[in-house]
């Protein structure tokens, strides 16, 4: 085991030879994310920017478990947060079969009050750190590869009047990504987005009116639950999976029947 700014990389001894990288992986969704797919013996990448103390506790717990996750920090909002990134990579393996973006962030005002500064930022982290991740480092992946997008009800409907900013990056987004899936299918590449529902994840305190969001969001769902950050890891590992080869340029919904209605 190797120490890196604090955190741990660690040898699994159920390893499938596989590589991932899953940006915001060590809190929330993109926690569990990295977990289910270390446990499903990828070798993980799990990048965060700031928070040092969630990153530690992740590399205890990949420690204890025996993942193979290794917590990279780098700030994905600036260039060199994602050369760091892709340089620490490409230092350490000589390919990448999953990508998983779900680093996000924004400014959660009315539209009317959103600066330009809010709008490059929000898009910054949302949108133009992984097409800067994906030009590097989709060379490096092999057929049978999976790139994987986290975006949200948000990108299609108006589910707070604080969410343009992140709303309208989200809908970016996921056109980039239905222009990714088209150009690397005849690679065996597949490229699809993954939409969760209301998740009760620190991401939420964001939300000015987080009470009514919540209280909303559940009596919305049919199954008359929230969805978990782990319901939405299966479902990634699903797209990563053989079975999903034909599955391509594809929004998942994994929202217990909220976006029927």
């Amino acid at each position: 085991m190797t120490q890196t700014n604090g955190t741990s990389h660690n040898g699994s001894s159920s390893s499938n030879g596989k590589v991932a990288l899953v940006t915001g992986g060590t809190r929330g969704i993109g926690l569990a994310i990295s977990i289910a797919l270390a446990g499903a013996g990828y070798r993980v990448y799990a990048v965060y920017a700031r928070n040092r103390a969630a990153a530690q506790l992740l590399a205890d717990h990949a420690k204890k478990s025996g993942l193979d996750i290794r917590c990279l920090r780098a700030n994905l909002a600036d260039e060199d947060g994602c050369a760091l990134c892709v340089h620490t990579i490409k230092a350490e393996t000589t390919h990448v079969d999953v990508i998983v973006h779900s680093a996000a962030s924004g400014v959660h005002r009315e539209v009317t009050k959103l600066t330009p500064k809010h709008i490059r930022w929000t898009f910054d982290i949302n949108v133009v750190s992984i097409h800067t991740l994906l030009l590097e480092l989709v060379p490096m992946m092999p057929a049978g590869g999976r790139i994987i997008g986290l975006t949200s009800f948000g990108a299609t409907h108006v589910n707070s009047l604080t969410y343009g900013a992140v709303g309208s990056s989200k809908a970016a987004l996921e056109s980039l990504f239905r222009h990714y899936a088209r150009e690397l299918a005849p690679r065996g590449i597949a490229v699809n987005l993954v939409s969760p529902g209301l998740v009760a994840t620190t991401a939420l305190d964001a939300f000015p009116d987080k009470e009514y969001q919540l209280e909303t969001g559940l009596a919305l769902t049919p199954t008359g639950r929230l969805t978990t950050p782990e319901d939405v890891a299966g479902v990634v590992l699903f797209a990563c999976s053989e079975a999903a080869a034909q599955v391509v340029g594809q929004t998942i919904y994994v929202d217990g029947g909220r976006s029927l209605r």
